[in-house]
Protein backbone atom coordinates (compact mmCIF):
# COMPACT_ATOMS: atom_id res chain seq x y z
CA UNK A 1 0.00 0.00 0.00
CA UNK A 2 1.37 3.88 -1.05
CA UNK A 3 1.23 5.83 1.51
CA UNK A 4 -0.37 9.54 0.88
CA UNK A 5 0.68 11.12 3.80
CA UNK A 6 3.32 14.16 2.03
CA UNK A 7 6.35 15.09 4.11
CA UNK A 8 6.40 18.69 5.56
CA UNK A 9 8.45 19.22 2.82
CA UNK A 10 6.35 18.38 0.37
CA UNK A 11 3.54 19.97 1.88
CA UNK A 12 5.43 23.63 2.07
CA UNK A 13 6.31 22.88 -1.66
CA UNK A 14 2.44 22.51 -2.17
CA UNK A 15 1.70 25.65 -0.57
CA UNK A 16 4.41 27.37 -2.18
CA UNK A 17 3.18 26.47 -5.42
CA UNK A 18 -0.88 27.39 -4.79
CA UNK A 19 0.74 30.76 -3.88
CA UNK A 20 2.61 31.01 -6.97
CA UNK A 21 -0.45 30.40 -8.95
CA UNK A 22 -2.17 32.69 -7.03
CA UNK A 23 0.28 35.25 -8.15
CA UNK A 24 -0.34 34.22 -12.02
CA UNK A 25 2.18 31.65 -12.49
CA UNK A 26 1.75 28.43 -14.04
CA UNK A 27 1.84 24.97 -12.85
CA UNK A 28 5.43 24.36 -13.67
CA UNK A 29 6.85 27.41 -12.99
CA UNK A 30 5.37 27.51 -9.39
CA UNK A 31 6.57 23.97 -8.74
CA UNK A 32 10.02 25.35 -10.09
CA UNK A 33 9.90 28.58 -7.78
CA UNK A 34 9.06 26.21 -4.66
CA UNK A 35 10.70 23.90 -5.14
CA UNK A 36 13.91 26.08 -5.14
CA UNK A 37 12.38 28.15 -2.63
CA UNK A 38 12.55 24.94 -0.50
CA UNK A 39 15.92 23.83 -1.18
CA UNK A 40 19.22 25.23 0.57
CA UNK A 41 21.35 24.31 -1.75
CA UNK A 42 21.61 25.02 -5.82
CA UNK A 43 20.17 22.25 -7.58
CA UNK A 44 20.68 20.79 -11.18
CA UNK A 45 17.93 21.61 -13.87
CA UNK A 46 18.10 17.52 -14.26
CA UNK A 47 17.11 17.49 -10.78
CA UNK A 48 14.07 19.98 -11.17
CA UNK A 49 12.88 18.02 -14.09
CA UNK A 50 12.51 15.10 -12.46
CA UNK A 51 11.30 16.59 -9.46
CA UNK A 52 8.54 18.59 -11.21
CA UNK A 53 7.76 15.47 -13.62
CA UNK A 54 8.00 18.09 -16.28
CA UNK A 55 10.04 16.99 -19.66
CA UNK A 56 13.68 18.55 -19.86
CA UNK A 57 12.89 21.07 -21.88
CA UNK A 58 10.04 22.50 -20.66
CA UNK A 59 11.87 22.73 -17.39
CA UNK A 60 14.69 24.44 -19.08
CA UNK A 61 12.08 26.52 -21.08
CA UNK A 62 10.37 27.84 -17.63
CA UNK A 63 13.50 28.57 -16.02
CA UNK A 64 14.60 30.68 -18.61
CA UNK A 65 11.78 33.01 -18.47
CA UNK A 66 11.90 32.48 -14.65
CA UNK A 67 16.12 33.34 -14.60
CA UNK A 68 15.30 36.18 -17.07
CA UNK A 69 12.95 37.99 -14.82
CA UNK A 70 15.70 37.48 -11.79
CA UNK A 71 14.39 35.35 -9.15
CA UNK A 72 16.08 32.86 -9.63
CA UNK A 73 20.48 32.44 -10.09
CA UNK A 74 22.40 30.17 -12.57
CA UNK A 75 25.16 28.68 -11.29
CA UNK A 76 28.44 26.60 -13.15
CA UNK A 77 30.10 24.13 -10.99
CA UNK A 78 34.09 23.89 -12.12
CA UNK A 79 34.89 20.41 -13.94
CA UNK A 80 31.08 19.76 -14.44
CA UNK A 81 28.56 19.88 -17.53
CA UNK A 82 25.44 20.57 -15.73
CA UNK A 83 24.00 23.78 -15.27
CA UNK A 84 22.32 24.38 -11.63
CA UNK A 85 19.78 26.88 -10.32
CA UNK A 86 19.51 29.30 -6.71
CA UNK A 87 16.81 31.25 -5.55
CA UNK A 88 17.49 33.47 -2.36
CA UNK A 89 15.41 32.78 0.40
CA UNK A 90 13.06 35.56 2.25
CA UNK A 91 9.20 36.50 1.25
CA UNK A 92 10.26 40.26 2.19
CA UNK A 93 13.28 40.30 -0.03
CA UNK A 94 11.19 38.54 -2.76
CA UNK A 95 8.84 41.54 -2.46
CA UNK A 96 11.36 43.71 -2.45
CA UNK A 97 13.06 42.64 -5.26
CA UNK A 98 9.63 42.45 -7.52
CA UNK A 99 8.53 45.96 -5.99
CA UNK A 100 12.03 47.93 -7.03
CA UNK A 101 12.06 45.71 -10.73
CA UNK A 102 8.80 47.04 -11.04
CA UNK A 103 9.50 50.56 -9.85
CA UNK A 104 12.73 50.52 -11.82
CA UNK A 105 11.36 48.71 -15.59
CA UNK A 106 7.52 50.47 -15.51
CA UNK A 107 7.06 53.31 -13.26
CA UNK A 108 10.59 55.67 -14.21
CA UNK A 109 10.68 55.07 -17.74
CA UNK A 110 7.04 55.49 -17.94
CA UNK A 111 6.77 58.41 -16.00
CA UNK A 112 9.51 59.91 -18.59
CA UNK A 113 8.23 59.32 -21.68
CA UNK A 114 4.31 60.24 -20.62
CA UNK A 115 4.69 64.01 -20.50
CA UNK A 116 5.91 64.02 -24.41
CA UNK A 117 3.36 61.70 -25.49
CA UNK A 118 0.54 63.86 -23.94
CA UNK A 119 2.46 67.09 -25.02
CA UNK A 120 2.01 65.94 -28.62
CA UNK A 121 -1.52 64.59 -27.83
CA UNK A 122 -3.16 67.91 -26.96
CA UNK A 123 -1.39 69.10 -30.47
CA UNK A 124 -4.37 66.37 -32.01
CA UNK A 125 -7.68 68.12 -33.08
CA UNK A 126 -10.38 64.92 -33.50
CA UNK A 127 -12.76 63.93 -30.87
CA UNK A 128 -11.06 60.34 -30.18
CA UNK A 129 -7.57 62.03 -29.84
CA UNK A 130 -9.32 63.99 -27.13
CA UNK A 131 -10.90 60.74 -25.49
CA UNK A 132 -7.69 59.07 -25.75
CA UNK A 133 -5.66 61.89 -24.01
CA UNK A 134 -8.16 61.83 -21.29
CA UNK A 135 -7.63 58.13 -20.91
CA UNK A 136 -3.28 58.48 -21.46
CA UNK A 137 -3.76 61.58 -18.94
CA UNK A 138 -5.72 59.51 -16.49
CA UNK A 139 -3.02 56.18 -16.58
CA UNK A 140 0.03 59.20 -15.97
CA UNK A 141 -1.50 60.14 -12.46
CA UNK A 142 -1.92 56.07 -12.15
CA UNK A 143 1.82 55.71 -12.72
CA UNK A 144 2.46 58.69 -10.18
CA UNK A 145 0.37 57.68 -7.45
CA UNK A 146 1.68 53.99 -8.24
CA UNK A 147 5.33 55.40 -8.11
CA UNK A 148 4.57 56.85 -4.46
CA UNK A 149 2.88 53.68 -3.34
CA UNK A 150 5.72 51.70 -4.76
CA UNK A 151 8.36 54.04 -2.68
CA UNK A 152 6.90 53.77 0.34
CA UNK A 153 6.45 49.78 0.14
CA UNK A 154 10.00 50.32 -0.66
CA UNK A 155 10.96 51.76 2.34
CA UNK A 156 8.52 49.62 4.85
CA UNK A 157 10.11 46.19 3.12
CA UNK A 158 13.35 47.43 3.81
CA UNK A 159 12.50 48.54 7.34
CA UNK A 160 10.98 44.90 8.04
CA UNK A 161 13.70 43.61 6.70
CA UNK A 162 16.22 45.24 8.90
CA UNK A 163 14.02 44.43 11.77
CA UNK A 164 14.01 40.81 11.36
CA UNK A 165 17.49 41.02 11.31
CA UNK A 166 17.95 42.31 14.97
Amino acid sequence: MISTVKSPKQEFIALMTENSKVDGWDELSSKIIAILYAEPNEISLDEIAKRTRYSLSAVSTAMKFIERIGLIKRIKKPKSRKVYFYMEKGMIRFSLDMIRRKYEGVILPTKQRLPSIIKRYKGEKSENSKNELKIIENYYKEVLASEDIMKKSIKMLENAKKNLKK
